[in-house]
């Protein structure tokens, strides 16, 4: 109170002296480039075979669009679309309008034909994860089997409207339709270049999204500009992005410090994450630099998995599983994490923070470091001590040193002989189906902003969750509902999840991204960077 009554006697005083004051105008730069770096080339630009994290994913987004997009903010929002779907009571039949003045980067207009043909492609393409987008889609399987190369179920009443009919009801199937993969191309374009080629020319890149590619000098570099006259408005301030391939992680930093990139990270790559642990702590500690480094949770939560060939998986031993789960002190773990990728404590659930289902900070009981309560709980699974010997840790080398980690919490804080494998993943998954460990390390990652996404991927790390009816009829109305109605059912199940401690969730993954103080707009949510339309460059 003292505080704020010092504030405003000291907003009273300048209004009554008269020396108000009003912040300088923004000024933006007259070169509005906005320089990136990229640690390799690109693969491809074909959204249908692009996958998440990738160099290619950042770039398409800016290329390509779809029926819908998400914003900067992770809303879903109608874009070649006029507006959400109309949905049959019985949630079989969806009705899709085009928008009527939608157009590609070559002027060509976009039909529902285009719709047709870009989701046929993708369905057909069986050697990309992205066909399974359409797997709802009668007849799926004809197409994913070779008998025929086009869904019985899409059908183009119209030039504007695009018909799909679902073998059940899947209200999760909307948010995947905002995907790069259901991207619409130019069905003319592929022909005319060829199916593996179309996309390696300015020419032949064509999308209906605010940016076009200029030029590609291969395994060197890309430029990309606005399409002039973008049907869909304004393409914001920027009027030219650069991108250069240096795969050198030490030189990008090196040429960010010295001004020649404005941002590091903004084309990620699970093999080569977007800033080195040395930089991180660079950064960190140098009060003139820590300001240029931004940290957001990132794809993928890390987790114990309990195998169902393990002792720890019934409903009997949730009490083991809890204790194990609050015997671990989080921000430990989090410090030691995976080499190379920077993570918080997870305590709000399996589902990673910025997603739909996060069940908020502190939302998982059992996430608290809390030793007497673990000890409590272990005595009540295994009052005689009998039971605590010999559990069986398997985990990947990437997870090496948490693992170590983990087994030194365990011993300390409850006395438990943990007997830890490290070995490669199919040695580790071979012995888990074989019931050899009690425990595994590893994580999920997500590919689109639903619950359904998370949870149709637990299989056996969580097999309590399986055996689990309340949860699984939970899941089950979920994934019937839209997005928005079907989000207290997916929480609900995602608290069960975590009160159960069926695959205790221990750190989120975090992304980085270096970014120079004139740079506006820039930045990044849980699955993807703002696009380029959200950037301004300041003068400086």
């Amino acid at each position: 109170m003292i505080r704020r009554a010092l504030g405003l006697l000291a907003g009273l005083g300048l209004l009554m002296s008269g020396c108000t004051s009003s912040p300088s105008p923004v000024q933006f730069a007259a070169d509005q480039t906005l320089r990136l770096v990229a640690p390799r080339d690109v693969l491809t630009l074909d959204p249908a075979k692009i996958h998440q994290p990738s160099v290619e994913l950042s770039l398409a987004r800016n290329v390509f669009g779809g029926l819908y997009r998400f914003s900067d903010g992770l809303v879903e929002e109608p874009d070649l679309a006029t507006d959400m779907p109309t949905i049959s009571p019985d949630g079989l039949t969806w009705t899709f309008q085009l928008r009527s003045g939608a157009h590609f980067s070559n002027g060509n207009p976009v039909k529902a034909e285009d719709i047709l043909y870009s989701w046929n492609r993708v369905a057909s393409l069986t050697d990309y994860d992205s066909s399974f987008i359409f797997q709802e889609v009668v007849g799926f399987t004809d197409v994913h089997e070779k008998r025929t190369k086009t869904l019985s179920g899409l059908t183009a009443p119209n030039d504007h409207t695009v018909v799909a009919k679902l073998t059940k009801p899947a209200g999760y199937w909307i948010v995947e339709l905002g995907l790069w993969a259901a991207a619409v191309i130019d069905k003319n374009v592929v022909g005319a270049r060829g199916e593996d080629t179309w996309w390696t020319t300015p020419e032949g890149l064509v999308g209906t999204g605010p940016f076009r590619m200029t030029s590609r000098v291969e395994g060197r570099s890309l430029d990309f500009e606005p399409v002039a006259g973008w049907w869909a408005g304004s393409t914001g301030r920027m009027k030219r992005v650069h991108v250069d391939v240096v795969s050198d992680q030490s030189v990008q930093v090196s040429r960010y410090l010295a001004g020649d990139y404005d941002i590091v990270g903004y084309t990620p790559t699970d093999a080569f994450r977007e800033v080195s642990d040395e930089t991180i702590s660079r950064f960190r500690n140098d009060s003139k630099l820590s300001s240029e480094m931004h940290l957001h949770p990132w794809l993928r939560t890390f987790h114990l998995g309990f195998l169902g060939q393990g002792r720890l998986a019934t409903a009997a031993d949730a009490a083991a599983r809890q204790a194990l789960s609050l015997a671990l002190d989080r921000s430990r773990i989090a410090d030691i994490c995976l080499p190379g990728a920077s993570c918080e404590p997870a305590t709000g659930g399996i589902i990673t923070k910025g997603l739909a289902g996060y069940l908020g900070d502190g939302g998982d009981p059992n996430a608290k470091h809390d030793v007497a309560a673990a000890q409590a709980l272990l005595r009540t699974w295994d009052p005689t001590g009998t039971r605590r010997s010999g559990l069986r840790l398997g985990a990947t080398p990437p997870f090496r040193a948490l693992a170590a980690e983990i087994k030194v919490e365990w011993q300390s804080a409850l006395g438990l002989e943990v007997q830890l494998e490290v070995a490669e993943g199919q040695t580790i998954q071979r012995n888990a189906s074989l019931g050899r460990y009690d425990i595994t390390l590893g994580g999920f990652r997500v590919d689109y902003d639903s619950p359904q996404d998370w949870f149709s991927q637990l299989n056996s790390p969580c097999h309590a969750a399986l055996i689990n009816t309340q949860f699984t009829d939970l899941v089950a109305g979920g994934d019937k509902k839209r997005p928005d109605d079907a989000v207290a059912d997916y929480k609900k199940a995602g608290q069960l999840l975590a009160e159960d401690a069926a695959c205790p969730a221990l750190t989120y993954q975090q992304g980085v991204y270096l970014i120079k103080p004139w740079v506006v707009g820039a930045g990044g949510n849980t699955l993807y960077e703002n696009y380029w339309t959200s950037i301004s460059i300041l003068k400086h």
